[in-house]
């Protein structure tokens, strides 16, 4: 989920955002000791606004019908085919991705008010996977996480097609494995929910919106560091906030060098702040973007949810690459914010951008 609210931007505010995305699509070749670190928003396909929006049971089982849709049209065996290519033109060591889901759809009887046997629609990890093998890359799963379950629940699609929709939403952490073993190994895999969340109401009871992480520790070229990769909430900025306040406490309390890579659904421009940025700052942590291009808007966030928008809709910078400690940004770039990445139906490979860095670490 990320905002649902849409700002207009100023004349001048997109032509700099144009700018940055073409000046900033690529990253420079790296050299050993040079780490490349990539966060990436895949889109779900929704934001669950229509039965957000509900009030009564019909309404409701008329926003799942149109959340199913909305989330059939995306198309996200085409879509992860897109990101895979923005991945490999990244080329990064670990890769945070959030809103990795599978999508299950089954019958539903009306009359019974019974769903059916739940089959599996769409993998969006199977399929990104697939797609960055067989586009020449080498990654693996390091870990996986979900952020949210919802379980079967009913849905209609005018003017009779009734139906269960289900998903398991995932953060997941990948990486390459075609690098020197001796240069680049990964241990302690670590995930865990947040305390802090939100209360999603429905008619079959209330889901709760936990949010999570995932992490792993790295040893690149006699540097060890800690990668963190997590997806923030949206919706409620009080909880948004605990949330942040829980990961600096948790996985990021460590003696090691730290790098969140993230969709924190907190503004960092434009202005005002969101305080949970803030709150990062203010604990230290650097943004490897505002460090490099304090005055390119970089932003990230967020295409329509149908990824079918013409002209891009980017206007807000949510998606970060944070690091604590002794560690030096030396580039970063925007990736599948360019209209030549679109898919040959015309979607964004996500209504985010992906956000690539290169860091180095100083050496144990």
């Amino acid at each position: 989920m990320k905002h649902a609210s849409r700002r207009l931007l100023g004349i001048g505010l997109l032509l700099s955002a144009l700018t940055a995305a073409a000046v900033l699509p690529s990253l420079a070749q790296k050299s050993a000791g040079v780490l490349e670190v990539m966060t990436y928003n895949v889109n779900e396909g929704t934001d669950f606004l229509q039965v957000l929006s509900a009030t009564n049971a019909t309404q409701f089982l008329l926003g799942v019908g149109e959340i199913v849709t909305q989330v059939q049209g995306t198309n996200p065996p085409e879509r992860m085919q897109a990101v895979a290519a923005q991945i490999l033109a990244a080329k990064p060591t670990l890769v945070s991705l959030q809103e990795v889901d599978q999508w299950y759809l089954g019958t539903f009887n009306p009359s019974t008010k019974a769903c059916g046997t739940m089959s599996l629609e769409y993998d969006m990890l199977q399929e990104l996977t697939n797609a960055l093998a067989a586009q020449g890359g080498h990654y693996q799963v390091v870990k996986q996480v979900p952020e949210i379950k919802l379980p079967a629940t009913p849905g209609l699609i005018p003017p009779s097609t009734f139906l269960c929709a289900a998903l398991t939403d995932n953060n997941v952490i990948l990486a390459r494995t075609d690098l020197n073993p001796r240069s680049f190994q990964w241990s302690n895999p670590q995930s865990g929910h947040f305390a802090a969340y939100v209360p999603f109401t429905t008619p079959n009871g209330t889901i709760p919106i936990t949010r999570s992480w995932a992490s792993v520790d790295v040893h690149f070229h006699g540097s060890t560091f800690r990668f963190i990769g997590t997806h923030l909430e949206s919706f409620v900025p009080i909880v948004r906030e605990a949330q942040g306040a829980e990961l600096r406490a948790g996985p990021g309390n460590t003696s090691l060098p730290v790098i969140v890579a993230m969709d924190s659904n907190a503004q960092a421009f434009p202005l005002p702040q969101d305080p949970t940025y803030s709150d990062f700052m203010a604990a230290g942590y650097g943004d490897v973007w505002q460090e490099l291009f304090p005055s390119a808007p970089g932003l990230t966030c967020c295409q329509s949810e149908s990824d079918n928008n013409p002209v891009s809709q980017l206007y807000q910078r949510i998606d970060l690459i944070l690091t604590l400690g002794h560690i030096e940004g030396q580039n970063i770039g925007l990736f599948g914010a360019d209209p030549s990445t679109r898919t040959p139906d015309g979607l964004w490979p996500s209504d985010h951008a992906g956000v690539a860095a290169q860091v180095t670490v100083e050496s144990d």
